[in-house]
């Protein structure tokens, strides 16, 4: 039995999920406070404390990108994670590409729209959503830059990838927070895609 430790409002933790749904695999889901600190139990399997970890019957895996690679593999899912080492390296590329980089600025305005704390994790009691505005000129360029990465057609690489389970949550959480999408023409035909596919609904997407 797969045992998925995640919240409802962890963007990691939906990207796994997506993957779960677009795999068909059935799991387990006990939920993690987003408070810190974590719960001793918790930072037992993920002394690190981020959210998401999986236990494959006793493999115990955190970070949410190890977890998408883990479970394309586990699956033998070439088609999500390709065998052959360019086009596998095209995938990992834009995940790190996405992780150390490109991921950041997004959070920003996420943060004051959802009203994240470290401490309390998101709260609508701290969400201070009039600072968006000034916040998305700030992080136009990275988003034009994340535009001109990704594919035409509706995936990241061209077909849909583990990229794409990624990239998806935050796509949901721009569009849903109302983060016009309209002038970066590839991330809204891609977020069309995306969100648009029956796996994405069973992922059971939350802010």
């Amino acid at each position: 039995m797969l045992t998925l430790y995640d919240h409802p409002n962890s963007s990691n933790a939906l990207k796994v999920r997506f993957l779960l749904a677009e795999l068909g695999l059935e799991h387990e889901r006990r939920t993690v406070s987003m408070a810190t600190p974590r719960p001793a139990d918790y930072l037992a399997l993920n002394p690190l404390g981020g959210i998401p970890v999986l236990d494959d019957d006793g493999f115990v895996l955190a970070e949410s990108q190890a977890i998408l690679r883990y479970l394309a593999g586990r699956e033998h899912r070439d088609d999500l994670y390709p065998r052959d080492v360019r086009d596998r390296a095209r995938v990992d590329e834009f995940l790190d590409r996405f992780a150390t980089r490109l991921r950041t600025p997004f959070f920003r305005r996420e943060a004051v729209m959802l009203g994240w704390t470290l401490a309390r994790g998101m709260s609508a009691e701290d969400a201070e959503p009039e600072k968006a505005a000034g916040i998305e000129p700030e992080i136009a360029g990275n988003t034009a830059l994340l535009d001109s990465l990704v594919g035409e057609g509706g995936a990241v690489l061209g077909r849909f990838t583990i990229a794409d389970c990624a990239l998806a949550p935050v796509l949901f959480r721009a569009r849903t927070t109302g983060y016009d999408l309209a002038p970066y023409p590839r991330l809204d035909a891609l977020a069309d895609a995306l969100l648009a596919r029956p796996a994405w609904a069973a992922a059971d997407p939350a802010l």
